[in-house]
């Protein structure tokens, strides 16, 4: 008792708002209650104390069972709604037959005896909620045999939505869709085709009662078989029974059917395109009769069909997109390799000059050392630069599952776009925060999103000498303890202006100094904003009125990991793995 009235004392001093008031309410009935019943105690031990604190008693069942009823613990409301319903249903049917039990009482004995009335009273009752017991379980048996189709109904109808709606994978949405048809509605025959596009053919991705080894579900359907292209020009219901047979293709049709054991065919139809269909044994008849009609069936058919179509169209939506991310990464690969082909060209005329001269020059050792160093450092980078491409185009299944550093990252893209000529009018200076932990994210597609950031920026740099800078920070006052951002834009702008934080879709690409935009450059800048998306991220573009300053990326991340603080000018020739140093003054690659 003690340690109960404590652990309610606790939790009224630590809770708040409501549940202080909670646990107040529970407290002071518990004290009432208690200290009432102790008053029992005394008499047990010949102490003569009259238990007057019996009554509080009382008064702790009342607050206990108000607490229940006011914040609904329990579910007591419900349960107390419900009884004083029935109570009163009750009291309805009692009133006009009680009273007639009593006269029976004088009309036999001349008088009413209080007892035996007290006694029919209780017996009257009883009958009344045996009455409203027998009353349901009559109407559940009714609805069990005579109404068999209607409890049916009922329940596929219940049941169907809530089962498919959970599943966004096209073969086990259709394995589920098969499953409740099976359980509730009794198919025991039917299929289920999707449209296999690399194949163009329609292949069985769910069956039920059929062989495994039915040619039919074994091979698919040709797009072009007569049963697809008769479900495509007429986009409706296929009944066997319902085709005329002195046609000659609609003959065909009905031989193709029977020799599936195909009754029924429902086209799955999505952007003018028949995306699967739904085929029914000989069995269907007989399960539209049971559902005691077409509407229930249609019903189940239509939701069926509708659900398929979205899984369908999401799965093509994602390989479309996968498609055009596929080609963007070629896109940026071209541009790595043109800066590739720029590092390889000049390393490769210096060494066949030092390689002519190094037989004239080959007893002079300063020259010889002169050539190794020189040499080594060119191999270096072209390693370097073949190792990110070959990161960068291997297949995205083998990195999914690694941390990677984000300044790490930033620099690899700064690699290609120092190789590359077009680019050496341009600094950078870098402020890179040591803080930001390695994130679990795909590599290739954040050097990817950064990448195309960056091309887009460059896009239209020109030739005059210009500054970009790049800074990685954690503010925790701005957007939360678990979130980066990395701002990268021109120096030149950034500091003189307030630029406005705009989205990617939102922005009028068209308009900006009306020009007209790059496609391609476009589209890479739409995929880099996705890209980020997918990883709970936002990439938005720093603007100030119909101009591109730079971009914002925010990202999430988890655990810490020691880098050095990196900050400082170079240029973009210099390698991108050196410790930097803090310097005002921008100087030209090729000074």
């Amino acid at each position: 008792m003690v340690v109960a009235h404590v652990l309610l004392a606790q939790a009224y001093v630590k809770g708040k708002g409501l549940p202080r008031r909670q646990f107040l309410y529970l407290l002071i009935g518990s004290t009432i209650g208690y200290i009432g019943g102790a008053t029992n105690y005394p008499l047990w031990y010949g102490i003569e104390i009259i238990p007057y604190g019996t009554v509080g008693f009382g008064i702790y069942i009342s607050i206990v069972a108000y607490t229940l009823l006011r914040f609904h613990w329990l579910d007591y409301s419900v349960h107390v709604e419900k009884g004083f319903s029935y109570f009163a249903l009750l009291l309805l049917l009692s009133q006009p037959i009680y009273p007639v039990l009593l006269l029976a009482q004088i009309w036999v004995f001349g008088t009413i005896n209080p007892q035996f009335a007290i006694i029919q009273l209780i017996f009257h009752l009883l009958t009344v909620v045996a009455a409203f017991q027998m009353k349901v379980g009559t109407k559940g048996a009714v609805a069990r045999t005579i109404m068999k189709g209607r409890e049916l109904r009922i329940q596929t109808l219940a049941k169907f939505s809530s089962e498919v709606a959970s599943f966004q994978n096209v073969p086990d949405l259709g394995e589920a869709i098969l499953k409740t048809l099976g359980k509730w509605v009794k198919t025991t025959r039917a299929a289920i085709f999707s449209l296999q596009v690399n194949e163009s053919r329609y292949k069985a991705i769910a069956t039920i009662g059929f062989p495994q080894d039915h040619p039919l579900l074994r091979n698919g359907l040709a797009v072009f078989d007569d049963l697809p292209q008769w479900l495509l020009g007429t986009q409706s219901r296929l009944s066997i029974k319902e085709l005329d047979l002195s046609d000659e293709w609609e003959k065909q049709v009905a031989q193709e059917l029977e020799e599936a054991g195909f009754e029924l065919l429902y086209p799955i139809i999505g952007n003018n395109q028949l995306l699967g269909f739904l085929a029914f044994g000989s069995d269907s008849s007989e399960v539209i009769r049971t559902l005691g009609g077409k509407t229930v069936w249609n019903t189940l058919i239509q939701e069926s069909a509708l659900a398929l179509e979205n899984a369908i169209l999401r799965e093509e939506n994602r390989r479309s997109e996968n498609m055009l991310c596929q080609v963007d990464r070629l896109r940026s690969i071209e541009a790595m390799a043109d800066g590739l082909t720029q590092e390889l060209h000049n390393p490769l005329v210096s060494i066949k000059a030092f390689v002519q001269i190094a037989q004239l020059r080959q007893h002079d050792g300063e020259f010889m050392d002169k050539l190794h160093r020189i040499i080594g450092e060119d191999l270096g980078k072209i390693e370097e630069l073949t190792q990110e491409i070959r990161e960068y185009v291997k297949p995205l299944s083998r990195s999914l599952g690694e941390r990677v550093q984000i300044n790490e990252v930033i620099d690899s893209c700064l690699l290609f776009l120092a190789s590359n000529p077009s680019y050496h009018h341009i600094m950078i200076e870098k402020n890179l925060s040591p803080h930001i932990p390695m994130i679990h994210m795909d590599r290739q597609r954040l050097m990817q999103a950064i990448f195309n950031g960056l091309l887009f920026l460059l896009k239209d740099s020109g030739t005059v000498a210009e500054i970009l800078t790049i800074e990685t920070s954690v503010d925790t006052q701005s957007f939360g303890k678990n979130w980066f951002q990395v701002d990268i834009g021109w120096k030149s702008n950034l500091p003189s202006s307030n630029p406005a934080l705009i989205s990617v879709d939102s922005w009028d690409f068209a308009g900006v100094s009306g020009k007209i935009p790059d496609p391609s450059m476009t589209q890479g800048v739409l995929l880099a904003a996705q890209i980020i998306q997918r990883h709970f991220g936002n990439f938005r573009l720093l603007t100030d009125k119909n101009c591109i300053l730079g971009f914002r990326i925010q990202l999430p991340f988890n655990i810490p990991n020691d880098q050095g603080h990196l900050v400082g000018s170079f240029p973009l020739s210099s390698s991108s793995h050196q410790q930097l140093t803090s310097s005002s003054d921008s100087e030209s690659i090729f000074s």
